[in-house]
């Protein structure tokens, strides 16, 4: 046992004299430099989403109260599940469940919702009045919405039903809309950094590289007169252009967006998590410096496509869109 104990020491001696004794402690490594540097992002005044357009109405109420599971969620129209969905299935869609003067003593209405009309309007109707059997107080939950709720759905279909860009609807068809922008460094892997929103306000400017390539890819949506969607793939003139003045975009430039073949299928709208894989058709690839922008830029975009129904190009955003989209369509540059 001594023998054994013994030759334990003497290999631990051995080991501990093969040590580097020449290793220095991290307190004695030289300054590097780069240890200090910093990369301060800029003050964005974080916008909250205005709870009288419909992206509020989404977000607050039709998104929180009424996309549960088995309801709202697909399995029934209205389909709140989308922003998109949720105002393609309300404003002059049709009514599969209607009145009848026959078994409701009441006249039928045209749509679930008629801009200007919350009278004629189904969706104020459901979220109203109590009206058994088969007209029931929506939520289905018991819990109806607030007065303050339901005035907001009020003031919206009384100012017109707009759209989250501000347009008012038509019947004959309407304007195409832009409902996420994604982007990655293809250099960098393929990393993916329309997520990363300063302040990790989903509508403040994302972050991106001053001297990478960045591929971005935008999801367009659009009906026609027969309440059909149109894709982003039959959309022409697709356009874009990038500025640092977010109103006048005075000193924009002006690139071509590529409209590919095959859709890039992504589970994203608005740069937040989407339960359906929607295509995105419309790519362009860009440096920011080769366009002239540097290191501490907010650039701004505005895209222009065109569907069958409209003369002119539609501008999304312009310049009269909610604060906080006209943010959304930015990244800055570092």
């Amino acid at each position: 046992m001594k023998k054994i104990i013994f030759t334990f020491s003497i290999l631990c001696l051995l080991l501990y004299s093969c040590k580097d004794n020449n290793t220095p402690e991290p307190s004695d490594l030289p300054f590097n430099p780069f240890d200090t540097l910093t990369y301060p992002l800029p003050e964005i005044e974080t916008i909250p989403v205005d709870s009288n357009g419909f992206l509020g109405l989404h977000h607050y109420i039709f998104s929180a109260s009424c996309n549960r599971p088995g309801c709202h969620d697909g399995t029934f129209e209205p389909d709140f599940r989308t922003v998109e969905s949720s105002y393609n299935s309300l404003v002059f869609h049709p009514i599969v469940k209607n009145y009848s003067v026959a078994n409701d003593g009441r006249e039928p209405l045209s749509y679930r919702v008629t801009p200007f009309e919350p009278e004629q309007s189904m969706l104020y109707k459901r979220i109203t009045e109590h009206f058994l059997p088969n007209f029931e107080r929506m939520p289905s939950s018991g819990n109806p919405l607030t007065e303050d709720q339901i005035g907001l759905i009020t003031n919206w279909i009384n100012d017109g039903a707009k759209d989250i860009f501000g347009n008012t609807p038509t019947l004959s068809s309407t304007q195409p809309a832009c409902y996420g922008v994604v982007a990655y460094l293809p250099d960098n892997n393929d990393f993916r950094v329309d997520t990363a929103r300063i302040d990790n306000f989903a509508f403040n400017p994302f972050i991106t590289s001053v001297d990478e390539n960045m591929e971005m890819w935008l999801l367009f949506l659009d009906m026609d007169a027969d309440q059909n969607y149109v894709l982003g793939n039959a959309l022409t003139y697709n356009k874009i252009q990038f500025s640092t003045e977010p109103f006048t975009f005075s000193n924009s430039v002006e690139l071509d967006m590529q409209v590919e073949i095959i859709p890039n299928l992504i589970n994203s709208v608005f740069s937040t998590y989407n339960p359906e894989q929607l295509p995105y058709y419309q790519k362009v690839t860009f440096k920011p410096s080769d366009l002239g922008f540097e290191s501490g830029d907010v650039v701004y975009m505005r895209m222009f496509v065109k569907d069958a129904d409209h003369d002119d190009p539609t501008e999304i955003p312009n310049e009269n869109a909610p604060a906080y989209l006209i943010q959304y369509f930015s990244f800055y540059v570092q």
